[in-house]
């Protein structure tokens, strides 16, 4: 039978979508292991959710650095004897700094887990940092590092944050390959004895997880003992330069990249959800009110995006695009017009269940698989999130009206406190006597 295509298919309200974070157990050590596990192939990942991330850094780079160089050989093997095992067995580490906290994973087979893992603890505990590797490590992130610095995203980016953020927090660091080869192995040695330690490790387990796999844990984990207190969460200074407006000169640079940030509230605040559903309308889908103006329409971009972002003290609303270095002006302009028509109207209320629909089936995707749950888990320790923050999404979402996201919108989105940050090759940028 042939499919009729002139019409559209039914579209449904989605059903019950909640989350209950389990509650952790407690392994012999002290470390608590939260554990999801509904997994139906035989694999699982451990991640390790560690105090001591970009605000514990006593030079740039430091913590980034660390979390790679443990690898690189420790008490019982070598570097190239860790690589080894872990392709054998079938295995995938990685790591990744946040702002208090360094998160460490390993993924698995489960009838190699026992194998694998004494490797993969081992390193955090007893790493060697040997010199030769140490030395290669270091010329490998300096030229990531040279390579970024000639992207004029990456410029934006880091002249935002130091404006919004202020010169001396930790946010607004701006590594140079320099920086990255200064660094030494005692500052790994000084970093990793201060934050690599059993009382400052959390334990996120996913996967189709039996008692087998979690006696694994204990036994391997169960040896490595506190000693001391855990490290203390940091809250840097804030201290927001006085400059609204930055064009950062890249000469040669192609196009403009264009990056603004609006302080709101942190994620524990009552407006939170909603200015995230406001921030969706704005810019947050393929089907937004930037991307259908400066995109659809004028043709000004390949993309743009507007999102609401938080961190356990702070939130903003940050705007992102790229686009022809002429075109830079009439795309801000733009941008706040869009703003200025979210004071001035309603939100039609077609659209507004178009958003709802997209943003609940967005935060179905995290009850998909364990794996994401248990990222939905660790986002506690690295985002400032909480138990029931994916139900109170759902609730707000479900329930917020056209009137509130106005109200929100006219109470928050104040274009005059929009910083601004534009890199681009500024003898191509067109005069702008508003704005300059």
């Amino acid at each position: 039978m042939a499919i009729d295509r002139s019409t559209p298919p039914p579209v449904s309200d989605f059903g019950d979508i909640s989350l209950n974070v389990p509650e952790p157990i407690t392994l012999s050590n002290g470390m608590k292991m939260w554990i999801a596990s509904n997994g139906e192939e035989e694999i699982n990942k451990l991640s390790i959710y560690m105090t001591g991330g970009a605000f514990q850094e006593s030079r740039p780079m430091q913590a980034t650095a660390c979390s790679i160089a443990v690898f690189n050989g420790n008490n019982k093997m070598s570097f190239a004897e860790i690589a080894e095992a872990i392709d054998y067995y079938g295995a995938w580490r990685s790591a990744h700094v946040d702002d208090n906290c360094t998160a460490f994973s390993m993924s698995s087979l489960n009838e190699n887990f026992d194998k694998t893992l004494p490797i993969f603890i081992e390193s955090l505990r007893t790493p060697t940092f040997p010199d030769s590797e140490f030395e290669t490590l270091k010329r490998q992130l300096a030229v990531n590092c040279a390579m970024a610095r000639e992207k004029v995203k990456y410029l934006a980016n880091k002249e935002i944050m130091r404006l919004y953020y202020g010169e001396n927090n930790p946010l607004a660091t701006d590594p140079t390959p320099d920086d990255i080869n200064s660094l030494t192995n005692e500052h790994m040695r000084n970093f990793h004895s201060s934050f690599y330690k059993a009382q400052n490790c959390n334990l996120v387990f996913a996967g189709n997880i039996s008692d087998k796999e979690i006696a694994t844990v204990e036994s391997v984990l169960g040896e490595w003992l506190p000693d001391g207190e855990p490290a203390p969460q940091v809250e840097p200074t804030f201290c927001p330069a006085d400059e609204m407006l930055k064009i950062v000169d890249k000469p040669g640079a192609v196009q403009s990249a264009i990056i603004m940030m609006l302080k709101t509230v942190p994620r524990k605040h009552p407006d939170y959800f909603k200015l995230r559903i406001l921030a969706t309308v704005l810019g947050g889908y393929f089907g937004s009110r930037l991307m259908r103006n400066i995109r659809e329409e004028k043709g000004f971009t390949y993309g743009i995006n507007a999102s609401h972002n938080g961190r356990a003290f702070d939130g903003y609303v940050g705007i992102s695009t790229e686009c022809d270095t002429y075109h830079t002006w009439n795309v801000i302009s733009q941008i706040h017009n869009e703003i200025k028509t979210l004071h001035d109207n309603l939100i039609p209320q077609q659209e507004l269940e178009t958003v709802k629909r997209f943003m609940l089936s967005d935060l179905a995707k995290t009850l998909d698989t364990p794996f994401n749950i248990a990222a939905y888990i660790g986002n506690m320790f690295c985002c400032g999130t909480y138990p029931s923050y994916l139900n109170d999404q759902v609730q707000e979402i479900k329930s917020v009206t056209s009137q509130q996201l106005q109200d929100i919108a006219r109470q928050y989105l104040d274009i005059s406190k929009l910083r601004t940050v534009i890199a681009c090759d500024k003898s191509k940028l067109p005069k702008n006597d508003c704005l300059v």
